[in-house]
């Protein structure tokens, strides 16, 4: 499959249950977005280190994902193309969270925020070590690129037939998620 430079494709569990982790990390950087705009407005564009739109639009691509997933079906995988500027958004902000985690001074108002935001707004409260990993797992199934992910997008995209190089590539694909720590997927063998 050629991949064209403005399309990612990504593959993704057919169970939105493995992504609950993106809304509420949706919703940090929704905030994030929001202060940075108004850090910008008043003459302080770096003071959350990005300025609001790769915010915004980190938190917009999970908030596409989270809507365009299809019904739940446990063993099912989903295709999706992203262009590309949506991840590189989100490794950008990535890259901020892991800034604030590790007490980077340029990073300390993103840090104030996210810490305040995710501790007072979520039940179970969230630490921004907790926001950081869950952004990392969310990064780790859209980026992931091993062969089985080629054969399955592939696959699905030229609706070819479900096979047994198919379903073994699917089950590499799990396997790889798990080890990435999402959890709530089928073992291996799971029907198509």
């Amino acid at each position: 499959m050629t991949k064209n430079r403005a399309d990612y494709p990504c593959v993704l569990p057919g169970d939105p249950v493995c992504l609950d982790d993106a809304g509420y990390v949706q919703e940090v950087l929704d905030c994030l977005a929001a202060a940075a705009a108004v850090a910008h407005d008043y003459g302080d564009p770096e003071k959350y280190v990005l300025a609001h739109l790769p915010f915004q639009v980190a938190a917009d691509t999970l908030g596409r994902i989270r809507c365009d997933m299809p019904p739940a079906r446990r063993g099912a995988v989903f295709l999706m193309a992203l262009p590309a500027f949506e991840p590189e958004a989100l490794w950008e902000v990535l890259g901020v969270l892991r800034r604030a985690r590790d007490a980077d001074a340029d990073a300390a108002e993103a840090y104030d925020l996210v810490r305040d935001y995710a501790m007072r707004c979520f039940l179970p409260p969230r630490g921004i070590d907790e926001v950081v990993a869950d952004l990392e797992r969310i990064l780790a199934v859209l980026s992931l690129d091993i062969p089985a992910v080629r054969t399955v997008a592939t696959t699905l995209l030229l609706d070819g037939e479900r096979d047994d190089a198919f379903r073994c590539a699917r089950d590499e694909l799990f396997a790889a998620w798990r080890a990435a720590g999402l959890s709530g997927l089928p073992g291996t063998g799971a029907p198509s």
